[in-house]
């Protein structure tokens, strides 16, 4: 007798003597189960936050030290040791850690990760009426990695970066550690660069793209203009961080205008 597969019950199945032993496990303790899973895989996604606010630190720290360089796309073409060109992460993350913005940061790590956390599976018939487990999985954001591509781009080794990264932002030894291993390699910040890329994004100081620098109207387009910050833009049009990474490196490198088709 077949049964239908939302009919069917996970079983776990063991040998016994020279038969089969099948026990039902029931719907609440599958439920209890998914629940447990979740929670385990939304500590990991705790875990993973912390790591990364220890991270902005050393990329904002990097960043005060850079003199007006753009470093994302240095940060993309880093390369680490057993992990193909392809799998390394690309601007829009340095962007988002840059920008101290954790969630949007964890939220790419895990829309481009390769590593999955299994939630819970179950037993169902496929079309060809075989038994087979189905898995409910969901993407982890991948902190090792991204550990290894900011060390190998800052030149510290990555276990003192992961060492670093565990003790979390509030930890009184992390802000010295990282900024004396930043002065070590990039020497200390220059006077009136303490002010971080980041604070100055979050502003729209510096990206604002203002009525004075814009080409002068004539004849018919003499109308009033609008004046936005490349933060109030992305957040108008709701772009992708990977969309705002871009959009940002085009307003530090020339004026941009939007004109009205005719």
């Amino acid at each position: 007798m077949w049964l239908r597969a939302s009919e069917q019950a996970v079983e776990m199945r063991a040998f016994v003597g020279r038969g089969w032993q099948t026990v039902v496990m029931p719907q609440t303790t599958r439920d209890e189960l998914r629940r447990q899973r979740l929670r385990e895989y939304d500590a990991v996604l705790t875990a993973a936050r912390s790591s990364v606010a220890v991270l902005m630190q050393f990329v904002n720290g990097r960043e005060a030290r850079a003199g007006g360089d753009l470093l994302e796309e240095a940060f993309a073409a880093t390369s680490v040791e057993g992990v193909n060109d392809a799998d390394l992460f690309p601007p829009a993350v340095w962007v988002a850690l840059r920008q101290r913005d954790i969630d949007a940061t964890v939220d790419t790590l895990v829309r481009l990760s390769r590593k999955e956390f299994v939630v819970g599976a179950h037993e169902e018939l496929d079309a060809g009426y075989r038994l087979t487990v189905v898995e409910e999985r969901r993407a982890l954001p991948d902190v090792e990695l991204l550990q290894a591509q900011v060390a190998r781009f800052l030149h510290i080794p990555c276990d003192v970066v992961a060492i670093i990264a565990s003790w979390g932002a509030d930890d009184p030894r992390t802000a010295a550690e990282v900024e004396s291993l930043l002065e070590q390699r990039f020497g200390s910040v220059a006077s009136g660069a303490a002010e971080s890329v980041a604070e100055r994004e979050a502003t729209g100081e510096g990206w604002a793209m203002e009525a004075d620098c814009a080409p002068k109207r004539t004849g018919g387009d003499s109308g009033a203009g609008l004046t936005l910050s490349s933060a109030e833009f992305i957040a108008l049009l709701n772009l992708t961080p990977e969309q705002g990474a871009v959009l940002k490196t085009l307003v530090r490198q020339t004026v941009i205008t939007i004109g009205i088709n005719r």
